[in-house]
């Protein structure tokens, strides 16, 4: 009888600040990664990280579900540790879409200069050249990504890096349609 005792004492307890700490402070230290780097690419790679612990989060919830009632205490972990890792992926996304936008900007500007002059300019205002390849690594908000232009004489190619093997082409040139295209390798 004092077994029955005690397990009903242990289920009134209220449940403490360690606790909650314990279920809140894991998820909220991936958000280090917001600020562990300027770089969109290493943010692709390093939230890449968290999902086998999103994987274990959405098991954990379905585990917890179905046993309500014996651990209807410990669902904030899991579900923060999902919203988060949404989040973070949300704010990669609008990064990459304000950088997609300024190279767009950019290569109009290179789709007017090549019908105007009849030839693509070899080395863009506001493009610098790194050994054999003009590039550009100052775009986007928050996170910065790169992109690399390549000419030819009356066309050219900007390839804007998302992640590896992943992002957007843009090509046009004279008498060539401007175009932006999504690439996966």
């Amino acid at each position: 009888m004092d077994i029955q005792v005690t397990a009903t004492e242990n289920d009134n307890k209220s449940i403490g600040t360690l606790h909650w700490l314990f279920q809140i402070a894991p998820p909220l230290l991936m958000l280090g990664i917001l600020f562990s780097t300027n770089s969109g690419t290493a943010l692709f790679f390093l939230a890449g990280l968290f999902v086998l612990p999103v994987i274990f989060s959405v098991i954990s919830i379905i585990a917890k579900l179905i046993f309500f009632k014996k651990r209807k205490y410990y669902l904030p972990r899991p579900v923060l540790t999902i919203a988060i890792f949404i989040l973070i992926l949300g704010i990669a996304h609008w990064s990459y879409g304000t950088t997609l936008e300024q190279v767009s900007d950019a290569a109009k500007i290179i789709q007017q200069q090549c019908n105007a002059n009849l030839v693509c300019p070899e080395n863009p205002v506001g493009w610098e050249l790194d050994g054999s390849r003009v590039k550009r690594s100052d775009l986007g908000k928050w996170f910065k990504y790169s992109a690399s232009y390549h000419n030819q004489a009356e066309s050219f190619n900007i390839r804007v890096y998302h992640g590896p093997d992943v992002g957007h082409n843009i090509t046009g040139g004279v008498n060539v349609p401007f175009e932006v295209a999504p690439y996966q390798e």
